[in-house]
């Protein structure tokens, strides 16, 4: 029994050397499109590490909306105008312009906000291109490896049956970049979806964070705008 279940093992296939078969018979490639595996690789892990809440939204901004709130903005504008936060510098946009109009400070906290959700979506962008090539350049290793087995045929006649399986046998490995293609586009795929979808979260959450300081920013009622936090804007 023991002799029988060995000889079955010795006879399954080696998983390393199948996978290095498969990417050896796709062609030169299949080298590109690993290439694009590993750029959506570093480009995820880059946005995964930069769009942690805790650093778009660190719990110093949220107590220093707090301040602002309470009216005391003296006391937190130096702190916020250096922080490099993309939420205090959302913060910092409405902080330059305290006592003008609240339409000029909301415009300018709004601006800064729209930047920062562009920078966000920085490197996300390359996830989307490699996702959009990747499965291209699986479908042109395809048509050039059905090429090569059509005029491998052409030379030696399709008649012969050894000729039907060398077609088919080219056909067979000419879609394995099809395949790998595919492989790597439908993760960097969702991976690009998730991601867009973190940053609509943090920039709402950037947008209701800051959004009781705006009021308190603006000139007090019966107040000319620009005579109070001349200085700061």
């Amino acid at each position: 029994m023991a002799e029988s279940m060995t000889s079955l093992l010795l006879q399954e296939p080696n998983v390393v050397a199948t996978v290095g078969e498969f990417f050896a018979a796709g062609g030169k490639l299949m080298w590109a499109i690993l290439g694009c595996s590993v750029v959506v690789v570093g480009l995820a892990l880059e946005r995964y590490l930069s769009l942690r809440k805790a650093r778009v939204l660190p719990r110093v901004v949220v107590d220093a909306v707090e301040q602002v709130v309470d009216g005391r903005a003296d006391v937190v504008q130096d702190g916020i105008l250096e922080a490099k936060a993309p939420a205090a510098r959302v913060l910092a946009a409405g902080l330059r312009r305290r006592g003008r109009r609240l339409a000029d400070i909301e415009k300018a906290m709004e601006d800064q906000l729209l930047k920062e959700q562009a920078a966000f979506r920085g490197n996300i962008r390359g996830i989307t291109l490699c996702a959009a090539i990747a499965p291209l350049l699986g479908l042109l290793g395809t048509v050039l490896g059905i090429a090569d087995a059509f005029a491998a045929v052409e030379q030696n006649g399709l008649g012969k049956a050894e000729s039907s399986e060398a077609l088919a046998a080219g056909i067979k490995v000419a879609l394995y970049t099809t395949i790998f293609g595919l492989g790597v586009a439908i993760p960097a795929t969702l991976l690009a979806a998730h991601l867009h979808a973190r940053v609509r979260r943090l920039v709402l959450a950037i947008g209701d964070t800051v959004q009781p300081a705006v009021d308190r920013l603006a000139p007090a009622p019966g107040v000319r705008a620009g005579e109070e936090g001349q200085d700061a804007a």
